[in-house]
């Protein structure tokens, strides 16, 4: 589906290269994966850091059902307060979605991002 938008998804994480490693060993992304250990482009986009809002009650119902579900528990990987994001950046570099999540589960789902996509082709 995100080939024929003739989009390129990239992810950014700040871990270590093992842990990168096992991360895509276990999830068998496909996308393009960059380590940022300096957290430049985190900055650069803005993405928050907070502890309180990282590890909310919120997040703990995720991590329960998600452990309830079978998942393993990998334990905390880097630091656990860093939020993250999603961004459509378009191929004039321009930003076309900036969305900087609130807490480790606040994503845009998969169809608000294709319908973005979408609307820009």
């Amino acid at each position: 589906m995100i080939k024929e938008l003739n989009t390129r998804v990239a992810i950014i994480s700040f871990g270590t290269f093992p842990g990168a490693i096992a991360w895509l060993q276990e999830t068998a992304v496909l996308f393009e994966f960059f380590l940022d250990p300096g957290r430049k482009a985190y900055q650069a986009y803005g993405l928050e850091h907070s502890l309180v809002r990282s590890w909310g009650p919120k997040a703990w119902s995720t991590y329960a059902r998600l452990l309830l579900s079978g998942r393993r528990w990998r334990g905390i990987q880097g630091d656990s307060a860093q939020l993250g994001g999603d961004f459509i950046v378009d191929r004039n570099g321009i930003i076309r979605l900036a969305y900087r999540s609130h807490d480790p589960t606040d994503r845009p789902s998969i169809n608000e991002l294709v319908t973005l996509l979408q609307r820009l082709e």
